[in-house]
């Protein structure tokens, strides 16, 4: 295999200094003789140079990091799809780490970035820890949280309170009495606990049971959780904290026989595109997840050039009424 060029192998080769070659590579001034014979060099040997290691060291070098918890959820990607391609057509290049939900990874991927001396860094993020607001404190980098409030920081997150309230008030409405609810860890504020409490203090408003559990978003613990719920148990509606966990329960529901809306009803948060085409239909919340990407990308690109905006921005929604819950 060929040796690959360094720096100082074309100032050898063309004869002028190391610090002439960098020169020429960053735009800095470089007389024409030296020029050509640089450029020379570089031609007969097909050099390319290490644009990476180059941006690293420049203050303006386009690169902006993306945290992300997983690369199979629907909602995730559509938003990284879009915050992706926004940010490349303004000239930026992302670089995205998948963190795979483990909070550790995150929070130290937040420090190779800011090693790797990004411009800035989105963060789509299910926890934000005390680690997480020091280094918006200590290292300046401007920094946006996509799905989850950082106190001293930037954040983009779909309307909570709004969206539980609107699936609360439907299922109360809807006469269903014995409810339960499946929802994930409290160290997700986001869905765990305001998503959660907006469903519960709309449905107090009506003559209702509730009992809860709590699953880890995927769709196979959530369907173990109601395999194991529906043996001594029949709520007749559930409502769950994301759709992908209303296809595991809709599984178990129909592993004892029963029927999604005759038995048991359900509605969910997400609003994914096969939501629309399983049957029954499913009742959800579907999020703008485009606009959440494309808000996202302005919004660090803002950050970057140093203007004021505000801390927090909402991204709202529209209820979807399927067939999954039959009215009393």
């Amino acid at each position: 295999m060929k040796k690959r060029l360094t720096i100082l192998d074309i100032a050898n080769l063309s004869g002028v200094g190391k610090s002439t070659v960098s020169r020429f590579f960053n735009n800095g001034y470089v007389s024409p003789e030296a020029r050509e014979k640089i450029q020379k060099v570089i031609d007969e040997n097909s050099y390319a140079p290490n644009l990476f290691a180059r941006g690293i060291k420049a203050r303006n070098n386009k690169f902006i990091g993306i945290i992300v918890p997983c690369l199979d959820s629907n909602i995730t990607s559509d938003i990284l799809m879009v915050l992706d391609s926004n940010l490349r057509e303004a000239g930026y290049i992302p670089l995205i780490i998948n963190t795979n939900h483990n909070i550790e990874l995150e929070k130290a991927n937040l420090e190779n970035l800011w090693r790797l001396n990004v411009e800035g860094i989105v963060v789509i993020s299910t926890e934000v820890t005390e680690e997480h607001k020091d280094f918006i404190k200590r290292t300046k980098v401007p920094t946006l949280f996509v799905g989850q409030i950082c106190s001293n920081g930037y954040s983009i997150l779909n309307h909570e309170e709004a969206a539980g309230k609107k699936i609360g008030e439907y299922i109360g409405k809807s006469g269903r009495k014995n409810i339960l609810y499946i929802g994930v860890d409290e160290s997700d504020i986001t869905v765990g606990v305001k998503r959660r409490d907006a469903v519960f203090k709309a449905l107090s408003k009506f003559d209702v049971k509730i009992q809860e559990i709590k699953s880890d978003f995927s769709f196979e613990t959530t369907e173990k959780l109601i395999l194991e719920y529906l043996k001594d148990k029949r709520p007749d509606c559930i409502i769950s904290a994301t759709d992908n966990m209303a296809f595991g329960a809709i599984k178990a529901i129909k592993h004892y026989g029963l029927t999604v809306p005759k038995d048991i009803s359900i509605a969910s948060f997400g609003g994914y595109k096969v939501s629309e085409v399983i049957s029954p239909k499913l009742t959800t919340i579907r999020f703008y997840n485009d606009e959440t990407g494309k808000n996202a990308a302005k919004t660090i690109m803002q950050l970057i050039n140093g203007e004021k905006i505000p801390k927090i921005q909402k991204i709202e929604f529209d209820f979807v009424e399927g067939e999954s819950v039959s009215k009393i």
